[in-house]
């Protein structure tokens, strides 16, 4: 009787038939939380929006999040004239036209005297209209609101209680003396899987994904490898460069303007900064920018 007991399995279950079983519920979830995912990443009813062309500074937010929006803004105020640059400042010159957007105005109105290029994008005029822009991206279907987001992050309770299973399993056949190792190797990479969906959250929709694929095969000549032109091209033509291509395509075509605008290391890497390297999406996270469905 005591030798039955003894060598019982842990819950009745041997380990054998368990860590089967236990990879392919963990698999089963796992496929179950990445179609959920998905799904809470494609919003179903969206509002139209004109066509994305039309918005170069809401296409760099869409992209690269604030940041690269008041980069695109900068350099079509720099095409303008209605802006100048030095040692990492700038300063609003002229009068803006009809043409210049909500942001340009905010910056225009901002830099009224120099102020630091980091700073824009935090000054207490500029923010609404940051604000302003990601809610017309949200209501359009190319982001993802905060609360959507979140709702993508709670979907990594469910491996985190195909975990909590395996760490249970685990501490049993420790205390019945078993060998644990390939269910810890199991559990680990649970583990991993959920703390990975509950801090991790796109923040584009697949729509804004298609969106942005679609603008920047359209506008290949905006490239920084095409070398453009951005004085024939214009100023809204160079915002969308960098909206679409980054702040590479500003040390390419405007290296005076890069220089003055950023720190001379910064302006030598191609002042890809503040991870404002163009991203094709996927399901990371992305603050500002980028981020995928």
């Amino acid at each position: 009787m005591a030798l039955a007991a003894a060598t019982a399995e842990t819950w009745g279950i041997a380990g054998s038939t368990f860590l089967p079983a236990y990879l392919l519920i963990a698999a089963t979830v796992g496929a179950g939380s990445m179609c959920a995912r998905r799904a809470l990443a494609e919003p179903g009813a969206t509002k139209p929006l004109a066509d994305l062309t039309d918005h170069p500074h809401e296409v760099a937010y869409l992209s690269g999040g604030g940041e690269l929006a008041v980069w695109s803004a900068l350099c079509a105020m720099h095409l303008r004239g209605t802006l100048i640059a030095a040692d990492g400042t700038v300063r609003a010159v002229g009068r803006l036209d009809d043409a210049a957007g909500a942001l340009e105005r905010a910056i225009h109105a901002t830099a009224g005297s120099p102020v630091g290029r980091r700073r824009l994008v935090f000054h207490r005029s500029v923010r609404p209209e940051l604000a302003a822009i990601e809610e017309r991206l949200v209501a359009g279907g190319f982001l993802l609101a905060e609360d959507r987001r979140r709702r993508i992050r709670l979907v990594g309770l469910w491996m985190l209680g195909v975990a909590a299973l395996g760490l249970v399993r685990v501490l049993a056949d420790i205390a019945e003396v078993r060998p644990v190792g390939l269910l810890v190797t199991a559990l680990l990479v649970v583990t991993a899987v959920a703390v990975l969906q509950l801090t991790l959250s796109p923040r584009r929709t697949r729509r804004g994904n298609r969106a942005l694929a679609a603008l920047r095969d359209r506008h290949r000549a905006l490239a920084p490898e095409s070398a453009p032109d951005w004085h024939s091209h214009g100023p809204a033509g160079a915002a969308l460069g960098v909206g679409l291509f980054g702040t590479g395509a500003l040390a390419v075509s405007a290296p005076g303007f890069a220089r003055e605008i950023a720190p001379p290391a910064a302006a030598a890497a191609g002042i890809r900064t503040s991870g404002l390297a163009v991203s094709g999406g996927g399901d990371g996270g992305g603050g500002g920018g980028g981020n995928g469905g």
